[in-house]
């Protein structure tokens, strides 16, 4: 085994399972891209990104059940059974593996308050000839909004031979990609956001087509999906557009993550990508730390008693420091200091009396050539992680200062920093690090609304401003990000019929009413379907260009950057 060709995340997983067998895959099955044996005599099976040789022949990984989905590119996804992790890590063409993670799923007056109609209405646009790729949750191909305009479905969580991309899911044209259900509501409300038809609540650009991936949420998958969407777009010879409302913080939020990477290769002349900047506004989930050189500094966050199974760390430095990494518990109970491990094995474990700790810290990543360390905390047997306030200590060995930037990740997230350690920015992760995406923040263009009860929901957001929940910029290397804001707040879009929505957000049978930077991204999303209209050769360069000219904060100038804001709230008036 080479363990350092496997990130941090993947050898924790890989650790457990030599040591505590099939029972120990199950907490890493959300984040770690663990996917579960249907069958006693089938093993459980991961899902990663490979990094290789662009060109390499890897076809003969076969004969250990590794499974790749592409022939050729330098980030790759595959299957793979555990156990194949060792005869991977010993192939010389490969040089890193990383763990698919599991994402999170992050219009009347919204289009007025942007002043979207004086643009349609100056230009005739609808964004007929253009391709609209949602990967989502699925979509309601039956919903009157997408009637007639729903291209190829691939459902990735159905069984059936797979598509181009992956021999995974299953593809449905024509009448049977009613077969494919969004049992969620998310993606069919993007959606509608993005390209629905309707006189009160239609969607930005009504006359798009749409090409829907209804994903399983492990980012690889993900990142297979975009490739999907654009190619299906180019055997058409339209240019497209894929909404991605969904995000995650196991990465290095710098655009150095694989999904970023693939986004940033796949993107170019007539194939955007949009992404949420996220809805972690509200929430400590980063610290940050300066350790001065040769000293010590903690870090503190707080695990609510009784609630969580399992905490993860994820921590990023500059490759050109080094930091020792301990944890204390509430009671007291540390772990020896744990150095900077480049020769064999970099993950040791731990045996507190109130906790079982495994600490990761490997050599630079290769993607950033920065260090990440992981840490993972469980409680005894089957005890949940002791609550109270744990503490991150570092030891700095480096010459010099070093900022730490860490963020906690959890199976109920609800662990959060405190004190001095928390640091209210740099909560945008993958995919919307990506440097060649448009990443968008939220803004809050209606604060209540009449349910299908008629009853009056006041949201108690502050109109006419950033959403506070939406997520803050700027990336970890200073990168500015988000892009943009637009409406967010309470937006009112197509209601899934499979979907178990709350009556309280429901308008009518049809439609209902939702907030998050989900929601906002379709709506730049929708827009970009138009200028794509207006020219298919358009390119990530150039498109940021224009929003960014005809984008401010409210009561400052144009080109002003806010980590909140990014360059402010769009006027399409001019686009």
């Amino acid at each position: 085994m080479r363990h350092e060709k496997l990130s941090p995340g993947l050898l924790l997983a890989y650790e457990d399972y030599q040591s505590e067998g099939e029972e120990a895959l199950i907490t890493h099955r959300r984040s770690l891209g663990i996917t579960s044996p249907k069958s006693t005599v089938k093993p459980a099976k991961s899902v990663v990104f490979l990094y290789c040789d662009a060109d390499a022949d890897l076809s003969h990984l076969e004969q250990y059940g590794i499974h790749l989905n592409q022939n050729s590119g330098s980030v790759r996804t595959a299957f793979l059974p555990i156990e194949g992790l060792d005869a991977l890590s010993e192939e010389n063409a490969i040089q890193r593996i990383k763990p698919s993670r599991k994402l999170h799923l992050r219009m009347d007056v919204a289009p007025g308050k942007v002043k979207l109609p004086d643009f349609q209405c100056q230009t005739g646009l609808t964004g007929k000839g253009v391709v609209i790729g949602v990967v989502d949750s699925g979509i309601d191909a039956k919903h009157p909004a997408f009637a007639d305009r729903i291209l190829r479905i691939w459902d990735q969580t159905l069984p059936g031979p797979g598509v181009q991309e992956g021999d995974y899911g299953a593809e449905f044209t024509g009448a049977q990609i009613t077969i494919s259900q969004d049992t969620n509501g998310h993606g069919t409300h993007v959606a509608g956001i993005a390209a629905g038809a309707d006189q009160t609540y239609g969607g930005v650009a009504p006359e798009a087509e749409l090409v829907v991936v209804k994903s399983d949420l492990q980012d690889a998958h993900i990142a297979d999906a975009v490739r999907y969407v654009f190619r299906v777009a180019r055997e058409l010879g339209r240019p497209a557009v894929v909404n991605l409302s969904l995000g995650g913080h196991a990465d290095g939020h710098d655009g150095s993550d694989s999904l970023s990477r693939i986004i940033d290769a796949e993107s170019g002349p007539g194939q955007i990508v949009c992404c949420a900047a996220g809805n972690e506004g509200n929430d400590n989930i980063h610290g940050q730390a300066t350790i001065a050189a040769k000293r010590t500094g903690t870090m503190r966050f707080n695990v609510p008693l009784n609630q969580v199974g399992i905490v993860w760390l994820n921590g990023w430095y500059a490759g050109d420091s080094e930091l020792e990494v301990s944890l204390r518990s509430p009671n007291g109970f540390v772990t020896p200091y744990q150095k900077v491990i480049t020769n064999g094995n970099p993950a040791q474990n731990y045996q507190l009396p109130d906790a079982r700790i495994e600490i990761v810290t490997p050599g630079t990543d290769q993607g950033n050539g920065d260090h990440n360390f992981f840490v993972q905390i469980r409680g005894n047997g089957r005890s949940p992680v002791m609550g109270g306030i744990w503490q991150l200590r570092v030891r700095n060995t480096s010459a010099k200062n070093t900022r730490l930037d860490v963020w906690t990740l959890d199976d109920v997230s609800s662990v959060f920093f405190t004190g001095t350690s928390v640091k209210d920015s740099v909560k945008i992760g993958s995919p919307g690090a990506a440097s060649s995406a448009v990443t968008v923040a939220a803004y809050t263009t209606k604060a209540e609304y009449t349910d299908i009860d008629g009853q009056v929901r006041e949201m108690g957001l502050e109109l006419d401003t950033i959403s506070e929940f939406s997520s803050e910029g700027p990336l970890r290397n200073d990168a500015q990000k988000p892009d943009v804001a637009a409406p967010g707040a309470m937006i009112v879009a197509a209601l899934s019929a499979h979907a178990e929505s709350d009556r309280s957000m429901m308008i009518n049978s049809k439609f209902v009413a939702m907030a998050g930077t989900s929601m906002a991204t379709p709506f730049v999303t929708g827009l970009v379907a138009l200028l794509l209209q207006r020219d298919p050769k358009l390119d990530p360069v150039k498109l940021k260009d224009l929003l960014r000219q005809n984008s401010s904060i409210p009561g400052k100038p144009q080109g002003k950057f806010d980590q909140k804001w990014g360059f402010g709230v769009i006027d399409a008036a001019n686009l």
